[in-house]
């Protein structure tokens, strides 16, 4: 759950809109904005959203012109169905649902795996949310990333690109397989892949 002395934000731009939560950094010393969740200028309008407490609205100059700025303390846009008939939820309150969920959290930009878990089971945990939660589909998979030349991360049969038998291979959800054999880092790096891709829909070649 994120911590109560977050902010959390709507700047409507020539742009679109995005939404922003302001936390503090791990050092404590400074706050981190992080956009969660953006609906470019060609979507809008939109009519699926619903923002509750409403606590400030200013102008901010920023870098890519002026911004209208609102506060609020809730926010839920539902967004689209998925493939698998599931409703894409907002990133908004992703991070929130997840550690409900699982037990993991994500602060400064980085996952912190649930301590009663192993580093496996926090993976496949993390894995078998996406698809509960709307935001992935046995529809997009195979799923690799930039990192593998040969490896699915995610994929509908236990085989990697080349048709050899994935690794140490988990079924997080029935019928889709990921290898289990990555370090404690990597696998959070591939967390934060996945959330990249499928979550925000913000993918970094």
């Amino acid at each position: 759950m994120m911590s109560s002395n977050s902010r959390r934000y709507i700047e409507v731009g020539q742009y679109g809109v995005k939404f922003i939560v302001e936390q503090e950094s791990i050092m404590g010393n400074e706050t981190v904005p992080t956009p969660i969740d953006e609906i470019p200028l060609d979507e809008l309008p939109i009519s699926d959203i619903k923002i509750d407490g409403i606590t400030r609205i200013e102008a901010v100059e920023k870098d890519d012109g002026q911004v209208l700025r609102m506060e609020f303390d809730e926010a839920e846009y539902q967004g689209e169905t998925s493939d698998n008939g599931a409703d894409k939820k907002s990133p908004g309150d992703f991070f929130e649902r997840l550690e409900n969920k699982t037990g993991i959290t994500h602060d400064g930009g980085e996952f912190n795996f649930n301590s009663a878990r192993s580093d496996k089971g926090n993976f496949i945990d993390f894995i078998d949310f996406l698809f509960e939660d709307g935001h992935i589909s046995k529809d997009d998979l195979p799923y690799s990333t930039k990192y593998a030349h040969k490896a699915y991360l995610l994929n509908t049969e236990p085989i990697d690109q080349e048709g050899e038998q994935m690794k140490r291979s988990e079924q997080p959800v029935e019928g889709v397989y990921v290898p289990t054999y990555y370090g404690k880092q990597q696998k959070k790096e591939y967390m934060e892949t996945l959330v990249n891709d499928f979550v925000k829909g913000q993918h970094i070649d």
